[in-house]
């Protein structure tokens, strides 16, 4: 297919492509934008149905063998639109800084929330996160670790925003990351038999928090995670005491800091399980 070329920063389907940098139109037309020859590669990986496919030549020369490897990828499927734009209009469809010269629009994949998690599934839970960098880092972590699913509790956040995306390297494309609220996520957990391991330092009276290091990581677990200003509320730590779980906490060795970023407690927990599974 011949592509189409744009020079014009005022081009129609340039606005088009902008506006899917924001999450309303990204919710409205279910399409993202994936940006870089390692977002791209891993759309095509997760069989992600592509739209349209954007290249700069000028700016492609830079990219080395991942963009031509990303490109050849894209070239290989059928019906997909093609672009060819300046590098000054690549730029301004760029929401990311350096762009490599290479995007792709494509349909913004559906998970399903309400089956139930594989036999002995380990989850993250990340609860209240609200920067889409940080869900986007958790997600990556999760991946590394194993985990079947994310569940994004008590906060609107769009794992296909461009800092999501970034941040867990295209993770977000093949690991179901759902947005649920906290009431929903602790029944369904409950209900499907996941023994819950909040990460709630305070715990409740008559179940005081224990070291993640002592938690009982095998079989099927949820791993909860809360907001780094508030931490995860009562109703997380009576969950994980009716699931048979445990309320775990981080050791604090400092004299000054007594939490740790979201994303980094997460890792710490999820590589504890890591640890504990392998020896399955």
């Amino acid at each position: 297919m011949q592509p189409l070329a744009i020079t014009s920063l005022t081009n129609p389907r340039l606005k088009a492509l902008i506006r899917l940098q924001d999450h309303k139109e990204r919710r409205e037309t279910g399409l993202f934008v994936a940006e870089g020859s390692r977002a791209v590669s891993r759309a095509l990986a997760a069989n992600l149905r592509v739209a349209e496919a954007w290249v700069c030549p000028a700016l492609m020369a830079r990219s080395g063998l991942d963009g031509q490897n990303a490109l050849a990828g894209l070239q290989a499927l059928p019906g997909v639109a093609w672009v060819e734009a300046s590098a000054d209009v690549f730029r301004k469809a760029c929401y990311l800084g350096e762009p490599e010269g290479l995007l792709a629009v494509c349909e913004v994949p559906v998970f399903s929330f309400g089956k139930a998690p594989p036999k002995n599934a380990l989850l993250l839970v990340a609860v209240g996160t609200e920067k889409p960098g940080n869900l986007g880092a958790m997600v990556r972590t999760a991946d590394a670790a194993g985990a079947a699913m994310v569940l994004a509790a008590g906060a609107p956040v769009d794992a296909m925003n461009p800092n999501a995306i970034r941040a867990s390297t295209g993770a977000v494309f093949s690991v179901p990351t759902v947005g649920v609220g906290e009431e929903e996520a602790i029944s369904w957990l409950l209900r499907n038999n996941m023994r819950i391991l909040a990460a709630y330092p305070q715990g409740l009276p008559g179940f005081p928090p224990i070291s993640h290091v002592q938690a009982d990581y095998q079989g099927a677990v949820a791993l909860v995670i809360g907001p780094e200003d508030s931490g995860l509320s009562q109703a997380w730590a009576a969950a994980a005491r009716q699931s048979g779980g445990a309320c775990i906490a981080i050791p604090m060795l400092g004299q000054v800091t007594d939490s740790l970023n979201a994303s980094v407690a997460a890792a710490v927990v999820l590589f504890e399980a890591v640890r504990q599974r392998s020896r399955q």
